[in-house]
């Protein structure tokens, strides 16, 4: 089963993967896609570096991540309340909106993938499947949604799409 997994070495971290034998009984994986813990479950060895190096990996990620995220946006309210008048704080704050949807519609399906895969073994398969296709499928589509409600037109033209339909 050792060659099954090797589109996973080639797009994980290969230096920690390479080194790892896998136990050919173990080859039932939770998601569609390479996810590193499934990997990691396969092998036969020590994987005491990898998870290491994962937990480190995904905490100074979202660590950072997150911090500059509230960073910026602290310094984005304060320019905006620092604004004269009243139309362009609603304006610059609209703005701002989608720009949060958009970090919340990425980041809510990562944490959401990685808390089942952590506390859910018991849950059954099709829940873990369910939740990736949720994090591979849901942060491409909302994107360009959630930007292009805000242009007038494009809004104007879903709201006629959306009319025909209950209209029907």
């Amino acid at each position: 089963m050792r060659n099954s997994s090797e589109g996973c070495k080639n797009k994980q971290v290969p230096f920690l993967l390479k080194r790892l034998n896998f136990c050919p009984n173990k080859t039932i994986l939770s998601h569609s896609f390479c996810f590193h813990p499934d990997v990691m479950r396969r092998a036969c060895a020590d994987i005491t570096i990898n998870i290491l190096y994962g937990l480190w990996v995904v905490v100074s990620t979202a660590g950072i991540d997150s911090l500059l995220i509230v960073l910026s946006y602290t310094f984005i309210l304060c320019t905006v309340l620092g604004l004269a008048s009243p139309r362009e704080r609603i304006r610059a704050l609209n703005t701002c909106v989608s720009h949060i949807l958009a970090v919340l519609v990425f980041f809510i399906p990562v944490i959401g993938v990685s808390m089942i895969h952590r506390f859910g073994r018991h849950l059954p398969p099709i829940v873990h499947a369910f939740v990736a296709y949720v994090y591979l499928v849901v942060p491409p589509v909302l994107n360009p949604i959630i930007y292009s409600v805000k242009s007038k037109p494009i809004r104007e033209a879903m709201l006629r799409v959306l009319r025909r339909k209950c209209q029907s």
